[in-house]
């Protein structure tokens, strides 16, 4: 058999790149697959809140369909919150909203735009966390629902968490007269 020299460096090339993922645990090639589509993943979901948050008008932000309800700006409030608070409990960071919520009612007094902005902050602030933590402490076990997961796997939770209060916002926005956008997959 004759082979180039080119031919038997690229195979030999291609061997030595695949031989780290060969020594790696199915958990750990589950979070390398994780990593690799949760970005086009949160992406499409900041673009479908934002799609949705934007067809509310300001005026109506703190409308509510009982009393005891979340505000449209509440649902999206609780996602940036709830969700960061989980990701820091978890990952023994600091929280990034802990400063301003020292300020006296610093979410209910953010115009449309203003809490838009922070809408993107969150979204890119879970997406730079995610990729900057390392591997051991995405790998350890956490208790959720009963039982235990990788940390990694909560990412997975929070999207579920932001896609329920979306499905609330788009009854908020039909309980206004308005047609919400069709829904964006990725």
């Amino acid at each position: 058999m004759n082979i180039s020299r080119k031919n038997a460096l690229k195979s030999i090339f291609g061997a030595l790149i695949s031989l780290p993922v060969f020594g790696k645990t199915k958990e750990e090639k589950d979070l390398l697959g994780f990593k690799e589509e949760f970005s086009e993943a949160w992406k499409s979901s900041l673009d479908y809140t934002l799609k949705l948050y934007n067809q509310m008008p300001e005026e109506k932000f703190d409308f509510k369909y009982t009393p005891e309800s979340f505000s449209f700006r509440t649902q999206f409030v609780h996602c940036i919150t709830f969700n960061t608070a989980q990701i820091c409990g978890r990952l023994n960071i600091p929280n990034p909203h802990d400063e301003k919520e020292k300020k006296n009612n610093f979410w209910k007094n953010l115009s449309k735009a203003e809490l838009e902005g922070e809408l993107k902050e969150f979204y890119a602030w879970v997406e730079k966390t995610l990729f900057e933590t390392k591997t051991e402490k995405l790998m350890q076990l956490e208790n959720y629902a009963g039982g235990k997961i990788p940390v990694w796997r909560l990412f997975y939770a929070l999207e579920n968490h932001i896609i329920h209060h979306r499905g609330q916002v788009v009854c908020y926005l039909r309980l206004n007269g308005i047609t919400p956008i069709g829904y964006i997959g990725w």
